[in-house]
């Protein structure tokens, strides 16, 4: 007389490697697409230039320091010049043309060189097109 009993199953394995980057990429998704942080209510006082002029250029990303010298990306405030570079190469990682890597940078017009400096060059490095905001005296 022969046994019928059931088979064991064998677990199936479920890949977590992935888990990771498509929670990043749903974060970077979510960045992009929310409006309600945009950095419009900034207390900054822009610097007057005689050379100011209108942009047609897309902006991928926003930086802005404000007088006490906060760091903002996007309307969110960042730790320094190291979490603008990595947020902004993270926004420009699937850019393809120079059009597509405009980063406005606002920076309040009382902050000295020290201050702004190294996040213009952190912009630089994570490879965007850097787009000063003034104003018209």
């Amino acid at each position: 007389m022969r046994k019928r009993g059931r088979k064991k199953r064998k677990p199936v394995p479920i890949p977590v490697a992935s888990m990771g980057d498509i929670a990043f990429l749903l974060i970077i998704f979510f960045m992009l697409l929310s409006d309600f942080a945009k950095d419009r209510d900034l207390p900054i006082e822009l610097p007057r230039s005689q050379e100011v002029q209108k942009t047609k250029a897309t902006v991928a990303a926003r930086v802005a320091i404000d007088e006490n010298a906060t760091v903002y990306l996007d309307g969110e405030r960042v730790g320094g010049a190291k979490d603008v570079e990595w947020g902004v190469r993270a926004l420009l990682a699937r850019t393809v043309t120079d059009d597509q890597r405009h980063v406005q940078f606002k920076c309040d017009s009382k902050l000295s060189r020290e201050k702004f400096e190294p996040v213009l060059k952190a912009i630089a490095e994570a490879g965007g097109v850097i787009e000063a905001v003034g104003e018209q005296p």
